[in-house]
């Protein structure tokens, strides 16, 4: 029953009770979908109408999301509205923060690494294309 009511409220556009419900049932790929369907703009809404008690699991739910995720952008969204408005709720809750720093401090390493791997190559293809445009002498020619 729980499955088609989560189905019924992503699909009337009621990323709130999508939520709950996927909360409730306890699976990370409920919760997952219930989180991407909600528009971004809408995360300040559903995030400052969500009971108190929700708060911790969906923060463990979003620890995991961090971890594996191409949409790390949209995760810390959620996870800075959750800690904005609901700071005082898992404060007390120190496994789950330290576990949302550790997961977010490993995707920035990964992207740093990605970052500077992209501009040692967009270095070489630079060189390369600047000797690619420079005159080739008589004595580099080949016959």
């Amino acid at each position: 029953y729980q499955r088609r009511v989560r189905g019924t409220a992503l699909s009337e556009g009621s990323p709130l009770k999508a939520l709950l419900i996927a909360i409730k049932l306890n699976g990370l790929g409920y919760v997952q979908e219930a989180l991407e369907r909600t528009p971004a703009e809408d995360i300040p809404f559903v995030v400052g109408s969500l009971p108190s008690h929700y708060v911790p699991p969906l923060l463990n739910f979003l620890v995991e999301l961090v971890t594996s995720t191409t949409h790390l952008q949209f995760y810390v969204l959620w996870v800075s509205e959750l800690l904005n408005r609901h700071g005082a709720a898992v404060k007390t809750h120190t496994s789950t923060l330290n576990g949302i720093l550790s997961a977010i401090s490993a995707q920035s390493k990964s992207l740093s690494t990605l970052c500077d791997q992209n501009t040692y190559f967009m270095d070489v293809i630079l060189t390369v294309g600047q000797f690619s445009k420079a005159p080739i002498s008589e004595e580099m020619e080949v016959f």
